[in-house]
């Protein structure tokens, strides 16, 4: 079982909070006002339309955070809820784990969502023993791309016609960065 903390500083702006029911009405409402923005690559927005899809989520969430089965953080900057991460897809059999990652629209170009990703990338290597941490991205969705490389993530290949969308089926690029490359 994995044992996360339940907060990460990631530096003096960013921290990593584990999701808890006192902020699923601040959360639902950063969705809500970015569901344009989120729903071209993030499907599940168009999930939340009342209060109560939001503690469905968060109660899933953080049984799985308790369990050791899933790793979800709210993203803070500067005190502020801006956006989520999380390791989904977690082996925890063979120490690896695939990031999901998204911040609100008006805080996009500070970086937030690389200085993020490093931090938890650090994390799982130092603290929760994982040897490999990969990012899956739609190769048009030009935002995560520019975080896997920004960050050193090795692109390791193209998943064709690998995840249907709203828009359509795209290709999606697995990048990864292990253990000994940091």
């Amino acid at each position: 079982m994995i044992h996360a903390d339940a907060f990460i500083e990631i530096d003096k702006d960013i921290t990593l909070r584990r999701l808890t029911r006192e902020n699923a009405q601040e959360k639902f409402d950063l969705i809500v006002a970015n569901h344009d923005h989120l729903l071209p690559w993030l499907p599940w927005a168009d999930f939340y339309h009342e209060i109560d899809d939001m503690h469905g989520y968060t109660d899933s969430e953080i049984e799985k955070f308790d369990a050791g089965t899933a790793i979800t953080y709210d993203i803070y900057y500067q005190d502020q809820l801006v956006g989520s991460i999380d390791f989904n897809h977690i082996s925890e059999d063979d120490h690896h784990a695939e990031f999901g990652y998204w911040v609100g629209q008006e805080f996009t170009g500070k970086g937030i969502a690389t200085r993020a990703v490093a931090g938890l990338t650090k994390y799982a290597f130092e603290k929760l023993g994982f040897i490999r941490v990969a990012i899956l991205a739609c190769t048009d969705n030009v935002a995560s791309v520019n975080v896997a490389k920004r960050l050193n993530f090795i692109e390791e290949g193209t998943l064709r016609q690998y995840l249907q969308l709203p828009d359509g089926i795209h290709d999606v690029v697995v990048y990864s960065k292990l253990k000994t490359d940091a």
